[in-house]
């Protein structure tokens, strides 16, 4: 029996010029970091050629069929479309769960795609790289099952840890951050996350933004702009350990990403981030594409209570993390026997 982990991630600055539609004529930069949430790949070997798939976060079952027979069925299409991909015809079962909610924007269908590549890739005894992982899981997502993605959380999550990644038409190079301790201690410390409450489709908010840039519609365009750059000048302070500014960037890179497309935001989460800011929060963001999910906040440590209580008081549940300086793992369970 096989166990893959692969984490979800939280993105700083820059998310959304990691699509090709962008980046192929602008370039793209993204700061990120991977966080104590995983994805879960469970893959137990059957004595048969048969293969079935359980998908807790979607509560859907593929029963028990023969690979050609295999049907990519909601809840559990990513699953078989990575195993027709990968050509798995070994029987199996095929358990997918994770730590966060669908549609929370932590990028956790992005994750399980790489977890499900890296996982198959080492039954089968494939060595496969980094960049390889990310660009075959992006693969699957976006041009296999149509998903209008990007490729920064397939890079964050194959990767892991806390990057700088920059993407140009014909590569992606992905720039490991390196802080001093305490600070980057402290900027763990001053981040507060929270479920909101509601999950959400990104696809629509993520099509409008995609025929927004394909129209070259100047707000989307310059709204991109300058979430690129703030990317670049939170790169140039991290790289410094310098966190002085981290909360303001967070908020005008929030500022700029509500004019990307329509329903990025909406009343309830204007008045939350507003809320927040009347009570210790001195910047933060929706994370993913927007329209719900998880809100981060920057609070520091003597105002956290306040804000958290008042956070609660609107129906949001605060959600423990840390970064998490690793990518996936692949456990073969029966070596601990």
């Amino acid at each position: 029996m096989f166990l893959g982990m692969v984490p979800v991630r939280i993105s700083f600055a820059g998310g959304g010029t990691d699509m090709p539609e962008y980046y192929e004529k602008y370039g793209g930069n993204v700061i990120s970091t991977t966080i104590t949430r995983f994805t879960y790949v469970i893959i137990n070997p059957r004595h048969d050629n048969l293969i079935q798939a359980f998908s807790s976060d979607f509560s859907s079952h593929h029963k028990l069929a023969s690979y050609e027979n295999l049907v990519a069925k909601q809840g559990v299409e990513l699953a078989v479309t990575v195993i027709k991909h990968l050509d798995y015809r070994d029987g199996a079962n095929f358990l997918m769960s994770s730590d966060v909610q669908p549609g929370s924007g932590l990028g956790a269908s992005s994750a399980l795609a790489v977890n499900l590549v890296k996982t198959i890739s080492s039954i089968k005894g494939q060595e496969i790289s980094k960049g390889d992982l990310a660009e075959k899981s992006y693969h699957i997502g976006r041009n296999i099952l149509k998903w209008p993605i990007g490729k920064q959380d397939e890079y964050i999550t194959a990767f892991g840890g806390f990057n700088f990644i920059k993407f140009s038409k014909n590569k992606v190079d992905v720039i490991p951050l390196s802080m001093n301790k305490a600070s980057l201690l402290e900027l763990q410390q001053n981040l507060l996350l929270f479920f909101t409450g509601t999950s959400r489709n990104s696809s629509t908010i993520l099509i409008s933004q995609i025929d927004r840039i394909k129209q070259n519609q100047k707000e989307t365009i310059d709204s991109l702009n300058i979430v690129k750059q703030l990317a670049e000048n939170m790169y140039n302070d991290l790289k410094k350990s310098d966190i002085t500014k981290f909360a303001e960037l967070l908020h005008e890179g929030w500022t700029a990403k509500k004019k990307f497309a329509k329903n990025v935001s909406n009343e309830r989460i204007d008045k939350i981030y507003e809320t927040a800011l009347k009570h210790g929060a001195i910047g933060g963001k929706l994370t993913g594409a927007g329209g719900g999910g998880h809100i981060l906040l920057y609070c520091e440590l003597p105002k956290q209570q306040t804000l958290i209580e008042k956070m609660e008081s609107l129906g949001l549940k605060p959600i423990r993390f840390g970064f998490y300086n690793e990518g996936p793992k692949v456990i073969n369970l029966y070596d601990f026997v």
